[in-house]
């Protein structure tokens, strides 16, 4: 109430809507609903950030980018991906056949070292994504980075992927683990 005309008013207004004058101090009314406090805030390589906070979550995939929001609403279903990196992969090839191929013996050495090295990348990296299903069946994915297996920046993921997890269950989304092998079940 407005005690200079003595109008009702919205709590928390500050002002009369009618007269103008300072409203006095009123608490505001219970808020129905999900929490808007934060469930999850992790920064990863390179500038990506993943938030969570009520019934909202936050991806923004580098410093200077604009975040993409989605509604836990629309979501039905939430996967962490990990991948292998193709590219290292496409490398050792090469780098086979070429070693096969090769007729000089310090090309030979080159080669071989290149495949040592890409067979260690292979095998010590993985790329994570998250993977979003909404009721709709569109899928989006957010690419989180590439760690070093057994690094602090994968047991951060794999922690984040926990909380993540656990919450989305708490809001009603379906929650599938990643496969030991790579990609989630039904990706």
């Amino acid at each position: 109430m407005c005690t200079r005309c003595g109008r009702p008013q919205q709590a928390g207004a500050g002002r009369c809507v009618a007269c103008g004058a300072e409203l006095p101090e009123a608490p505001l009314p219970p808020t129905a609903g999900p929490s808007t406090s934060p469930f999850l805030a992790v920064e990863f390589g390179g500038g990506r950030v993943l938030t969570g906070e009520g019934n909202r979550l936050a991806f923004r995939p580098g410093a200077s980018a604009t975040p993409f929001l989605l509604e836990l609403s629309t979501l039905r279903r939430l996967s962490l991906v990990r991948e292998l990196r193709p590219e290292a992969i496409v490398l050792v090839a090469g780098a086979l056949v070429a070693l096969v191929l090769a007729p000089w013996e310090a090309v030979r050495v080159v080669l071989g070292l290149l495949v040592l090295v890409g067979v260690a990348f292979v095998v010590g990296w993985r790329r994570y994504r998250l993977l979003l299903e909404s009721v709709s069946g569109v899928e989006t994915r957010w690419a989180l980075g590439t760690v070093r297996r057994g690094s602090s920046e994968d047991q951060r993921l794999r922690a984040a992927w926990a909380l993540l997890a656990e919450a989305m269950r708490a809001r009603g989304v379906e929650v599938s683990e990643p496969l030991p092998g790579g990609r989630a079940p039904g990706a």
